[in-house]
């Protein structure tokens, strides 16, 4: 694999080469408790000079719930022209039948969340019940930043038992917030699926987000970036639509690829043939 990944220092400097701009919140945007303002201070750009922003993030929860929490960040309704999230993706799922896996099932659901995420479990109709008396599980978070994988096993072993199909409404493995590396629901799906189990994925870089949001903006993905901190999921699911991708190596990468904050090629020609992922642009943090 040879990387062909052009390091850029500031999105100003191929912007005129799309219209529209699909942007990561978590290590893109912001860290979980601040905005960056170098990130702010794009969406603002992007405004004046007529470009289309679209917020694509993993929270697992409802639109409404993570544009509330932008806004108190200081990212303002008018700076994007849509917000799409896994956790609504899979609540549109679960409430519109539209998950084969499910149908024939009840509303039961052994659901791994925090309490702050109760929305996602009330809004769906669904009634919270152990694994030994679920219909399925439902992956949405977890309640502090100290959880691991290993704790959530022993439930697992039994959903599996009973071969419960899981539904996972964030696909992210992990996530730093405010600069503390803790784990998403997606580590926790992870570690079901390689035990043998059915898992049931919503968010990026699943293309039916993609494609929703093609449709509703009517957008041509050639005109489209795609620009967040993750291969795995931000690059991957931009190349998965044939969109151009942005990699910001600030985010969940950062200590893997930045020396003095600066982007060392090597480790990034490293981690990219690791996970198999080539961008088209590297920027170490969002930037005009």
């Amino acid at each position: 694999m040879t990387l062909s990944t052009r390091v850029i220092r500031g999105l100003g400097e191929i912007a005129s080469a799309y219209d529209a701009f699909i942007l990561d919140l978590w290590g893109c945007l912001h860290d979980g408790v601040a905005v960056y303002p170098a990130a702010l201070d794009c969406l603002h750009r992007l405004k004046a000079a007529g470009k289309t922003a679209i917020i694509l993030s993993n929270a697992p929860r409802r639109a409404r719930e993570a544009e509330a929490r932008l806004n108190e960040m200081g990212v303002g309704r008018d700076l994007y022209a849509a917000l799409y999230c896994s956790g609504e993706e899979t609540w549109r799922a679960i409430t519109g039948n539209a998950i084969p896996a499910l149908r024939g099932r009840g509303n039961k659901a052994f659901a791994i969340m925090a309490r702050r995420d109760r929305a996602m479990v009330d809004d769906a109709g669904l009634v919270e019940a152990s694994p030994a008396e679920a219909d399925f599980v439902l992956a949405i978070g977890k309640e502090t930043t100290q959880e691991t994988v290993a704790q959530f096993l022993p439930d697992l072993h039994v959903a599996l038992s009973r071969r419960l199909p899981m539904v996972c409404a964030n696909p992210d493995l992990m996530v730093h917030r405010g600069g503390v590396e803790e784990i998403c629901a997606g580590a926790i799906a992870l570690a079901y699926q390689e035990m043998g189990g059915q898992v049931i994925w919503f968010g990026k870089p699943y293309p039916e987000v993609y494609r929703r949001i093609l449709a509703d903006t009517g957008a041509a993905a050639g005109r489209v970036l795609c620009v967040g901190d993750s291969l795995r999921t931000d690059v991957a699911g931009g190349r998965g639509i044939g969109a151009g991708t942005l990699f910001t190596v600030g985010g969940i990468h950062h200590a893997e690829i930045l020396v003095e904050d600066k982007i060392e090629l090597g480790r990034l020609a490293a981690l990219c043939r690791k996970l198999g992922q080539n961008p088209d642009y590297a920027i170490a943090h969002l930037a005009w």
